[in-house]
């Protein structure tokens, strides 16, 4: 068997699949036939085996078996991947809990495909190129974030409000997406957060969580990241850090206590869980709700939804907003449909992002919805995107907006 230390460990798991093939598709009754894995789908004719997880789990076995050797080849297949959960999802629900790549059940080893690309890494045919310049953008002093902005960049945003201080229990992370790419949605937060009068904290020396580098699978990238971000907040006397990105929340929430072992000593919550606290409170002051609602669905981000088992809450959230009904897409919840930006599929392979975003959208119109929410800056930035390319038909029947701008638009 292979000495590749990260993976040898998951040989349990790869060599107990069956091939069954429900991780390509399956059928349940809620949705009837239920694709499965959204790479895949996007490849269409090209999306042979190795595009999903049933072809991946042999080459994983090859590769355990010293028949396969990594290489850079190999690797530009590995990261055709988003890692959304779906596959596992679909395995967990029928017959073998061992094959796991990532999960919205709390696991303590390693998964299989990350344990790959931790392999892949550590042997030094990753990064791929785009990833690399993240890495190298995370590490440098002068940006610590993926986008290669510098770091002063990341609060300008904040400038206009009193909430950057020294301490305080309430903690907000900003993350780097955005901060830097979704400015007036930060904005808005803040109008929702001061009209329902929540003060908050905010440090001008939060590094990036280093989501980024663990998904790619360089986890000695982000080990002083995970430990700066972690001092900072016990400096600034946390008792809860919340954060309006979905990516930090599993990261902050999930990661970081799994890979220093230890329990964090701050709560962690995401923007939604903040927001349902305030409704139910009746602390959100919106105006009178006027003319016809708006049919609004929701996406389920990944991060939130399959990895951190997160789907009510938001919903919840949206069920309280004067003006608006909620409908469910046929894929939603445990089910959902992957935005496809996850697992740095959207850094280095974005035409392939936004063809499954594409799908997402349409899956939208399909469903009546007058607006497409969700609460996630990845997934809405590659809504945005793919929206861009989409017929004007399909453009002119559905809107792409964060929860939060939706919330904002009702005060």
């Amino acid at each position: 068997m292979t000495e590749l230390k990260h993976l040898k460990k998951e040989w349990e798991g790869i060599m107990s699949c069956m091939g069954c093939g429900d991780c390509g598709y399956s059928i349940r009754p809620a949705v009837g036939r239920y694709l499965t894995c959204a790479v895949k789908e996007a490849k269409g004719e090209e999306g042979f085996e190795i595009y999903f997880s049933r072809g991946r789990m042999n080459v994983l076995k090859s590769v355990l078996e010293g028949k396969l050797p990594l290489s850079k080849e190999l690797a530009e297949f590995v990261y055709q991947c988003t890692e959304c959960a779906n596959c596992s999802e679909v395995c967990h629900m029928t017959h073998n809990d061992l094959i796991v790549l990532n999960t919205s059940k709390w696991i303590d080893h390693y998964k299989v495909w990350d344990a790959l690309r931790r392999d892949l890494v550590e042997a030094g045919v990753a990064p791929l190129e785009r990833h690399a310049d993240l890495i190298r953008y995370m590490k440098d002093d002068s940006m610590k974030n993926p986008y290669g902005e510098q770091r002063e960049k990341k609060y300008e945003w904040a400038e206009e409000f009193s909430i950057f201080k020294d301490k305080g229990e309430f903690v907000f992370f900003a993350g780097c997406t955005m901060p830097l790419r979704q400015q007036e949605t930060l904005k808005n937060m803040m109008k929702i957060l001061k009209a329902g009068g929540i003060d908050i904290a905010h440090s001008k020396d939060e590094w990036c969580c280093g989501s980024i580098g663990l998904r790619i699978g360089d986890y000695d990238s982000v080990s002083h990241l995970i430990q700066h971000n972690i001092d900072l907040f016990k400096k600034m006397g946390a008792k809860t850090v919340f954060t309006a990105c979905a990516g930090c929340y599993r990261t902050l929430k999930r990661d970081y206590s799994e890979i220093l072992g230890i329990d964090l000593p701050f709560e962690v919550k995401h923007i939604t869980e903040i927001l349902i606290d305030m409704l139910k409170k009746n602390k959100i002051p919106f105006k009178q709700a006027e003319g016809e609602s708006k049919l609004v669905t929701y996406h389920d981000p990944c991060h939130l939804g399959r990895h951190m088992d997160l789907y009510e809450i938001p919903r919840e959230v949206i069920s309280k907003i004067p003006g608006v009904e909620l409908i469910e897409m046929r894929r939603n919840r445990k089910h959902a449909w992957c935005c496809g930006a996850g697992g740095g599929v959207k850094s280095q392979y974005p035409d392939l992002a936004k063809e499954i975003s594409k799908e997402r959208i349409k899956e939208a119109v399909e469903a009546g919805a007058d607006i497409l929410t969700t609460s996630c800056p990845f997934c809405i930035g590659n809504f945005r995107d793919a929206y861009d390319e989409l017929e004007e038909e399909i453009k002119n029947k559905i809107e792409v907006i964060d929860l939060i701008d939706l919330i904002a638009s009702k005060l």
